[in-house]
């Protein structure tokens, strides 16, 4: 059976969550992001990949990130739940990152995180057919695993410009003991982002975002993105990732501490005939300690 074939593929393919609203939920790829915001923040996401099409992934992400008073730490938590067909992953990082600042409105943070995956795959769930027509016995156990990890990062912001580098998972776990040819393991993921925000006018600014992404063993992949924003209340842009989606998004500012943001992503994979698109809602929520502080708003 074909499904059979496409195992591996799956949860090869699926070992770091995407997301098309990166800029405004760093930390699920990069530990140096902790802290950034300036004070605690707490950001939830779903995601619901390639709707329509049976076992397709679907994602869950919280977090919580702060600076440490009277430092230049930070330190946070991440959250992910990713489930794509018979295979669930749960991951739990805490993350830490140390701001130098560089110049009067600038810093340049280094991350490192570590936790667990907890790994499960309901194979049993599966029906293999063997060219011969028998059940593959391969197939016929559940798997599970407790996978510990570590990831790193670096991450120069100010108000309008950042750059992060990072390396989320550096430990090559494997995820199974099958044979050879099927058998999966986690590979080194390696992000570059970068955005800028330029005023066009007094109440428009007009900010591109890029995300690089490569896999040890596996293909060089890009997002591309445009934002405009209107009255620092609303977000609206598009994005392109390679070979995949062309993605529409709003986010709105419902003040200075609380933003919701929701994107569409369509089909452009050999995938779009047989699915409905993907959809994304991330909110952020900053923390205030003391009620007298009004915070500037966030581009990123």
């Amino acid at each position: 059976m074909l499904l059979g074939g496409l195992l591996p593929v799956m949860s090869h393919a699926q070992q770091n969550p995407l997301f098309t609203q990166y800029m405004f939920n760093g930390l699920v790829i990069n530990p140096a992001y902790t802290g950034s915001h300036g004070a605690m923040t707490a950001t939830a996401a779903v995601r619901s990949q390639w709707t329509g099409l049976k076992g397709a992934p679907k994602t869950q992400v919280a977090s919580l990130h702060s600076p440490l008073r009277f430092s230049r730490s930070s330190a946070g938590a991440v959250f992910v739940h990713d489930e794509v067909s018979v295979f669930n992953q749960y991951t739990a990082y805490a993350t830490y990152a140390y701001a130098i600042p560089v110049s009067k409105n600038a810093k340049i943070a280094l991350g490192a995180q570590a936790g667990v995956n907890f790994y499960k795959a309901n194979l049993s769930e599966l029906n293999i057919i063997t060219s011969t027509g028998i059940p593959d016995p391969s197939f016929s156990q559940n798997e599970s695993r407790v996978l510990p990890n570590l990831g790193i990062g670096a991450y120069f912001y100010s108000k309008k410009t950042y750059v992060g580098i990072s390396a989320p998972t550096l430990i090559n776990n494997k995820w199974n003991d099958i044979d050879a040819y099927t058998q999966a393991r986690q590979k080194r993921h390696y992000f570059l982002s970068a955005g800028h925000v330029f005023p066009l006018g007094r109440n428009v600014k007009f900010k591109p975002n890029v995300l690089l992404k490569w896999e040890e063993g596996g293909p060089f992949q890009y997002d591309l993105n445009a934002n405009m924003l209107f009255h620092e209340i609303l977000w609206v842009g598009v994005s392109y990732r390679m070979d995949d989606s062309v993605d529409g998004l709003m986010e709105l500012n419902i003040n200075n501490r609380l933003s919701l943001g929701y994107s569409y992503g369509y089909p452009i994979s050999t995938l779009s005939e047989y699915q409905k698109g993907t959809h994304e809602v991330v909110l952020n929520y900053r923390i205030s300690r003391n009620k007298n502080i009004v915070y500037s708003p966030r581009y990123f």
